[in-house]
């Protein structure tokens, strides 16, 4: 069952907090979107999030996260993200998968906690990525972005999927 996308956030924030770290909206955002897509590809399609990634003008954007984050602008976050009836929204409110999404966010945090947010979004933004693919079909002869245009979850997986490593080349 996914979780919902603020629980995720509020993960990273958490993260972000213990490290001493700043976060801004678009770090969130860019590192949601790569858990979501790292899970997509080692859970054979199983979304980590309960939404659809949008494409944007700028990016892969979860919508719900935007929502509850754009008072913020780029300026970082204070404070934990609230989910539905005002209760701050955790991991542990799905507690059959907790575990797991644990390991794979501290993972995530690992690997793409260095990286600015414009490095993160300059990731999201190669010729070969979802969102670039999704922006392309659009753009390509001067036509526009539709609004609302998802990110099939396919193309998610599929990308994520092809940076996997065998296990071989790990030894």
């Amino acid at each position: 069952m996914p979780f919902d996308a603020r629980a995720i956030a509020n993960y990273f924030l958490d993260a972000a907090e213990s490290a001493g770290v700043a976060i801004t909206p678009m770090k969130i955002q860019k590192l949601v979107y790569f858990a979501h897509g790292w899970h997509l590809a080692v859970r054979n399609g199983e979304p980590l999030i309960n939404e659809q990634v949008e494409a944007w003008m700028y990016g892969p954007v979860i919508p719900s996260l935007y929502r509850a984050l754009k008072g913020y602008g780029d300026q970082p976050i204070s404070r934990q993200i609230m989910g539905p009836r005002q209760h701050t929204s955790t991991l542990s409110d799905n507690p059959g998968e907790e575990a797991f999404a644990r390991s794979l966010l501290a993972r995530v945090w690992d690997i793409y906690s260095p990286f600015t947010a414009i490095q993160l979004s300059n990731m999201t933004h190669e010729p070969d990525t979802p969102w670039f693919k999704v922006f392309s079909q659009y753009t390509t002869n001067g036509g526009t972005l539709p609004k609302g245009t998802d990110i099939p979850h396919n193309s998610i997986q599929e990308y994520f999927r092809s940076r996997l490593r065998p296990v071989a080349e790990k030894a």
